[in-house]
C-alpha cells in the first residue's frame, strides 16, 4: 500500500496527495495532487519533486495573504559606475575571493 496524506475540508472536499508510480527507472520522481468535491468530481495535478519546494513556498504567501499579512516582495538593487561593474565581474567569477574561503 502507497502512503498517502489527506485533508478534508468541512464540506468533505478531500486533498489527497501521494507519490507517483514511475513506469521507468529514470522517470523523475513526482507526487500528485488530487482533489475531490466530496461526489465523483475532481482534478490532479502532477508535481516534480524539483519543484515541490516553489510550490510550498507559494503556498506560504498565499498564507500570508489570506492572513492579512504583506507578501515579502523581492529585493531590488540598482548598482551604478562602479559598484554594476565589481557586481558583475563577482558573478563573472562565481564570487569567488569574496571571503576567507575564497582566498
Amino acid at each position: 500500500m502507497t502512503n498517502r496524506f489527506e485533508y478534508t475540508d468541512e464540506f468533505g472536499q478531500r486533498l489527497a496527495i501521494t507519490p507517483v508510480e514511475r513506469e521507468q527507472p529514470d522517470d523523475a520522481p513526482a507526487l500528485w495532487f488530487t482533489t475531490t468535491d466530496g461526489g465523483w468530481g475532481g482534478t490532479s495535478v502532477k508535481v516534480p519533486l524539483d519543484k515541490l519546494e516553489e510550490l510550498i513556498a507559494g503556498q506560504r504567501d498565499m498564507a500570508r495573504q489570506a492572513g492579512g499579512q504583506p507578501v515579502p516582495q523581492p529585493v531590488r538593487i540598482q548598482l551604478d559606475g562602479a559598484d554594476a561593474k565589481a557586481f558583475a565581474d563577482a558573478l563573472r567569477h562565481g564570487l569567488r575571493g569574496s571571503g576567507p574561503e575564497g582566498a
